[in-house]
């Protein structure tokens, strides 16, 4: 993923995240919720705790 300020991250989307694993996140979760169904190139809004946010989904492996 590539977020609005440039910086680019990995996450995996799962059913439980573990507490100290900043890569997965939950299917629940806003950001999780949002990236489901959507393929690469895709643009994905959803709410931060800092407020509404956008992400480009760069690759799904």
């Amino acid at each position: 993923m590539r977020f609005e300020d440039g910086a680019e991250t990995t996450v995996q989307i799962g059913e439980v995240a573990a507490v100290l694993d900043a890569t997965m996140v939950t299917a629940d979760s806003p950001l999780g919720g949002a990236l489901l169904g959507h393929r690469a190139g895709d643009t994905v809004s959803y709410t931060a705790p800092d407020g509404r946010t956008t992400t480009v989904v760069l690759s799904l492996g």
